[in-house]
């Protein structure tokens, strides 16, 4: 059968692919995408080639997209943990069929399908069931999964202490989610720097106690006594400029977690007087710095966090309704990279494969 796949060609040049998707052989499965998820951040940044991203070392073609929720439409010969009907989540890109394997390693066959050519990133061999039941506004919240993968991650390594003030710049996806693990974590007070409003708002209806325009908002308000600060600083845009602030913000020997993956190089860091004199401990934060094969205190496996966060979407326990702020049919993807690219207000962008 045929199947479609969104492809960068270029610089801000985005359209659809047709592949060719063929029937599942032993431990094959054909998963049927229902939502994807647009990342702002990423995905914004790949789309206009930016530094520190694939396409700007490799132009085109490039297939992005990680956050795919879908159902299994058919199951080859001897699959026995999936069936055909169960609602699915995996990394695949913004595709509308792909053939993966239903248990990690046992593929027959290199399944082009499952990981494009210079795809975003090589999506993990797990398949992760959803429960059964669940509508189709619950499956667009668990469509942004791996945002809160990645804002989980950031939040356990800085061991957050009950009662200790944690700061979280940038308020995208990932800085919001942020505001949730750090308040189930025990933070107190939670602040949030973002200068769009309409982040700021949503923020505060999720939990974050106070929300800035800016660091001047954030010190003239006066929230910790001079010469102090919050004892956990969670830098969430990846823009370059933020991190001296990021450093200068932190409270004496606080933390500083690099979240957000930077786009260029910071200049004039003073580490005399921002880092070293005042104790602080720099913690970076990325996908490939998570342990492989087991979790430990502080530590998660991908696929044991991506588990717990399934559940506590479909439980209510964590909001992600209020972050998705458009939707758009996947036949209208270029219009919802061109809106990505040009609204700050973009928070999470759901693409909707089920839409005729």
């Amino acid at each position: 059968m045929q199947a479609r796949r969104v492809r960068f060609t270029g610089p801000g040049k985005v359209d659809f692919e047709t592949f060719e998707v063929e029937t599942p052989l032993e431990n094959e499965v054909l998963i049927e995408t229902h939502y994807t998820c647009i990342s702002p951040g990423t995905e914004r940044s790949h789309y206009l080639a930016e530094e520190n991203t694939v396409t700007r070392d490799k132009p085109g073609p490039f297939y992005p997209g990680y956050s795919n929720i879908g159902r299994v439409a058919q199951v080859g010969p001897g699959v026995d943990n999936l069936r055909v009907g169960q609602l699915v989540a995996t990394a695949l890109p913004h595709l509308s069929h792909a053939l993966f394997p239903a248990k990690p390693g046992g593929a027959q066959r290199k399944l082009a399908s499952a990981v494009p050519p210079g795809a975003s990133f090589s999506p993990s061999k797990a398949i992760f069931p959803l429960a059964d039941g669940l509508d189709a506004q619950l499956l667009k919240e668990c469509s942004t999964y791996c945002f809160s993968r990645v804002a989980l991650h950031g939040v356990r390594r800085a061991r957050i202490e009950l009662g200790e003030a944690v700061l979280i710049l940038g308020l995208g996806p990932i800085g919001l989610q942020c505001v949730q693990y750090a308040r189930m974590n025990g933070g107190f007070p939670v602040v949030a720097i973002d200068p769009t409003a309409a982040r700021r708002k949503v923020a505060q209806a999720i939990g974050a106690d106070h929300a800035f325009a800016n660091a001047a908002e954030f010190e003239k308000a006066g929230l910790f006594r001079a010469g102090t600060g919050p004892a956990v600083v969670i830098e969430a845009t990846g823009l370059p400029d933020l991190i001296p602030p990021a450093f200068q913000l932190c409270g004496r020997n606080g933390r500083v977690i690099l979240l957000g993956s930077t786009r260029g190089e910071t200049h004039k860091v003073n580490f005399y007087t921002d880092v070293h004199k005042k104790g602080i401990t720099v913690i970076g934060v990325h996908a490939g710095t998570r342990p492989v094969h087991e979790s430990r205190p502080g530590h998660w496996t991908a696929e044991d966090e991506v588990t717990l966060i399934l559940k506590l979407i479909a439980n209510g326990r964590i909001q992600c309704k209020p972050l998705i702020t458009h939707e758009y049919p996947a036949a209208r993807v270029a219009e919802a990279y061109e809106m990505v690219r040009n609204s700050p207000e973009a928070i999470a962008v759901v693409l909707d494969w089920t839409a005729k």
